[in-house]
């Protein structure tokens, strides 16, 4: 009998304590009203380890001790989001080591996601708080910020057995329909104002042609309508490609410094426009880039061809990548930024093999090396892509 009672005391003890611990860490959490939380990071502090020269996960039994705790949080996932920290205690807040503000006891601190990826151009920023031992007087929690919007949804919405919803897509899905519209309108403009020239350019045959009297050069110049369209789309296709990468938290070029912080649709839209006419202009300033060259190791013949022979596989490889994207940017593709160190792979292949290809195309023919043409392509393609395999990540 006494068993019975020492086990039922037991384990009506156990469960106060459960209860008291539950409630006193829900009470030692109390978020400003105009917040609602998204995500706890309780079970994420890590501590600096010494021995290891790094940072590892935050053990009870064995770090209660440290008065500096740690958190890596992820800025490109959590954009519109707020990071709330408070500590019971008198607190430091030190981001990416350096140190940003004082916490006072009891008071929130709140940093916005979209301004620290402005401020710090990370995909991940350190976060530590410098005060009491351990982690119970600490708290950190990833919030949204309420609007009257969501007050008055939540006030007029009426419990129903049956709540029917129409499928929600994207935002950056709906922009790839819109872009995919725009850029099939400007192929049926160009088609239709000289389909002879369209159908030429397209086509892979056309790029390997190296005879000199049958060349498109002969009928289209760098600045005629045509190419200036094709190279528009290009553009298009390429900017495209850049925002599909930042929205799965692939970053190149740092893309992320340049783009809105809100991410719906008409905004992604304008980044789309700004960096397609970046990439435009880019286009053009190479080939004021050529002539020059062209003119230095007499070549200047042969400027006007390189040149749409670059817009054109330019425009063939990117199309078919667009492709590929645009199916692939209805769903949740996580495993990308998983791959990012393996994205720029097929665009490294697809410029060394058009140096390759434009080199044997456009030797004259029963020239077994021309130096001069290797030494021009080497200038305005090789160059280039080492220098963009740089600083693409």
């Amino acid at each position: 009998m006494k068993s019975v009672f020492t086990r039922t005391s037991w384990a009506f003890f156990t469960a106060f304590m459960f209860f008291a611990t539950v409630a006193f860490s829900a009470a030692k959490v109390t978020l400003p009203e105009r917040y609602f939380p998204v995500y706890n990071y309780q079970n994420d502090w890590l501590v600096y380890n010494a021995a290891y020269k790094n940072y590892v996960p935050y053990s009870q039994g064995v770090d209660e001790d440290s008065r500096s705790v740690s958190l890596y949080i992820d800025l490109v996932k959590n954009r519109r989001y707020a990071l709330l920290l408070t500590a019971e205690t008198e607190s430091y807040l030190f981001i990416e080591g350096a140190l940003q503000s004082r916490i006072d006891p009891g008071q929130w601190r709140e940093l916005s996601i979209d301004s620290l990826i402005k401020v710090y151009r990370k995909d991940e920023l350190l976060v530590t708080i410098y005060g009491g031992p351990g982690t119970e007087d600490k708290a950190a929690l990833l919030c949204h910020r309420k609007n009257s919007a969501d007050a008055a949804t939540l006030t007029s919405t009426r419990p129903s057995f049956i709540n029917i919803k129409p499928i929600s897509f994207s935002p950056f899905g709906n922009f790839a329909v819109l872009a995919l519209v725009l850029i099939l309108i400007l192929n049926a403009w160009i088609f239709n104002l000289n389909p002879l020239s369209f159908i030429r350019l397209i086509n892979p045959i056309e790029f390997f042609n190296g005879d000199p009297r049958e060349q498109i050069s002969k009928i289209n110049k760098p600045y005629s309508n045509t190419i200036i369209f094709f190279a528009i789309i290009t553009a298009m296709w390429m900017s495209f490609l850049l925002l599909f990468f930042a929205s799965n938290r692939v970053n190149l070029f740092s893309v992320n410094s340049i783009l809105s912080e809100k991410s719906n649709t008409l905004m992604i839209f304008a980044d789309f426009l700004i960096i397609s006419t970046l990439f435009f202009v880019l286009t053009y300033v190479k080939y004021i880039c050529m002539l020059l060259a062209g003119n230095m190791l007499n070549l200047d013949k042969q400027v006007d061809v390189l040149f749409i022979k670059i817009i054109q596989s330019s425009y063939m490889f990117y199309g078919a990548f667009f492709l590929i994207i645009f199916g692939m940017s209805f769903n949740q593709m996580n495993w990308i930024s998983d791959m990012r160190a393996y994205i720029v792979i097929p665009f490294l292949f697809f410029y060394i093999g058009r140096f390759i290809a434009l080199y044997v195309v456009t030797k004259p023919p029963g020239a077994l090396i021309n130096l001069y043409l290797f030494s021009y392509l080497c200038v305005i393609e090789i160059i280039p892509l080492i220098v963009s395999m740089k600083f693409a990540l």
